[in-house]
C-alpha cells in the first residue's frame, strides 16, 4: 500500500479509537470512581507500550536524564488533566466535555503569546471563533443528557469548569512537549510520558478514598481505554505521523471531536440544541483553522499523547 494512503488510514484509525473512549468512560463512571478507571488504564497501557517497543524498537526506550525529568513533568500534568477530564464526564455530557477540550489550541495560542510567539490575524480569528463557540456551548440550559430531546437543564458549572481546567492543563503540557521534548523520537517521548502518567495516576488512586471494587463494566472500560485508547491508538498515531507528517495529521483533528459527539448521541442519547450546534461548529472551525495554519507552518511536532 502507498505510504501516504497507509498513513492516512492509520491516522483515521487513531481518531476512531480515541473518539470511542469518552463514551466508554461515561458508561464506566456509572458505578466507579474516576481514579478507579484511570489508574489501571494507564498502567496497562504503559506496560503494553513498553512491551511493543522492547520487541520492535528497544533503542527507543532509552532517554537521557533531562528527558526523563521533563517527561515526568509533562506526564504529571497530563495525568492531572486526564483525571479532570474523567471528573468532568461524571458531571456533564460527553459532547460538551469534548467540545470544550477541543478548544485547547486556543489556550495554547494564549500561552505561546505570553512566551513571545507572534500572533497572526488567522490566530486572532481562531481565538474569536473558539471563545464565541465555548460561550454558545456553555450558555443556555438547553442540553439533553440522554433522557430524551427537549428537556432543558442547567449545565453543571463545576463540570464545565473541570473541562476548561483540563483543556488549560493540556495546553501547558503541549507547550512543554513542543519546547522541551521534540528533539526525541515521538515513540520515546510517548512511552516515557505514558509511564509517568501511570505512576501519577497510581499515586492519585492510592490517595483517594477506597471505593467498592470495579465491576465487569468498569473492567471492560479499563481494558478498552488501555488497549484501544492508549496503546493501539498511540502506536498508530506515531506511525501515521512518520508516514504523512504532523501537518496533515493536524488537518484531521476535528474528526475526533465530531466522532466523539456522534458516539455519545448514538449510545448515550445525548443531544445538543441548535445554539450549541452553532457553538460546536465555531469550535471545530477554529480547530480546523489551527490545523491549516499548522500545515502551512510545518513545525516539528510530537505525536499527541
Amino acid at each position: 500500500m502507498d505510504p501516504q494512503r497507509r498513513g492516512l488510514l492509520l491516522v483515521l484509525f487513531t481518531s476512531v479509537c480515541l473518539s470511542t473512549v469518552p463514551t466508554a468512560i461515561k458508561l464506566g463512571l456509572g458505578d466507579a470512581e474516576p481514579t478507579q478507571l484511570l489508574a489501571p488504564r494507564m498502567i496497562i497501557g504503559a506496560a503494553l507500550l513498553w512491551l511493543y517497543l522492547a520487541i520492535r524498537r528497544p533503542e527507543r526506550l532509552r532517554i537521557e536524564r533531562a528527558g526523563k525529568w521533563t517527561s515526568a513533568l509533562a506526564g504529571g500534568l497530563n495525568a492531572i488533566s486526564l483525571l479532570l477530564f474523567y471528573m468532568a464526564l461524571g458531571r456533564i455530557g460527553v459532547g460538551l466535555v469534548m467540545l470544550v477540550f477541543s478548544a485547547y489550541p486556543v489556550l495554547l495560542l494564549g500561552l505561546l503569546a505570553l512566551r513571545g510567539h507572534t500572533i497572526t490575524r488567522l490566530d486572532w480569528m481562531r481565538l474569536a471563533m473558539a471563545l464565541a463557540g465555548i460561550a454558545l456551548v456553555s450558555g443556555a440550559g438547553a442540553y439533553s443528557g440522554g433522557s430524551g430531546a427537549g428537556i432543558e437543564i442547567e449545565i453543571d458549572s463545576v463540570g464545565f469548569a473541570l473541562a476548561v481546567t483540563c483543556a488549560l492543563l493540556y495546553a501547558i503540557y503541549m507547550v512543554i512537549l513542543q519546547e522541551r521534548l521534540t528533539r526525541y523520537p515521538a515513540s520515546t517521548t510517548t512511552v516515557w510520558i505514558i509511564s509517568w502518567m501511570a505512576l501519577a495516576a497510581l499515586l492519585m488512586s492510592i490517595a483517594s478514598p477506597a471505593p467498592a471494587p470495579l465491576g465487569s463494566t468498569g473492567w471492560a472500560v479499563v481494558l478498552w481505554s488501555a488497549i484501544i485508547g492508549t496503546a493501539v491508538s498511540r502506536v498508530a498515531a506515531v506511525e501515521g505521523v512518520r508516514l504523512i507528517g504532523s501537518g496533515k495529521v493536524a488537518l484531521l483533528m476535528p474528526a475526533e471531536t465530531v466522532l466523539s459527539v456522534s458516539w455519545a448521541a448514538l449510545f448515550l442519547g445525548e443531544r445538543l440544541t441548535a445554539i450549541q450546534l452553532l457553538g460546536a461548529a465555531l469550535i471545530i472551525g477554529s480547530v480546523a483553522l489551527a490545523a491549516v495554519g499548522r500545515l502551512a507552518a510545518r513545525p516539528r511536532l510530537t505525536a499527541r499523547v
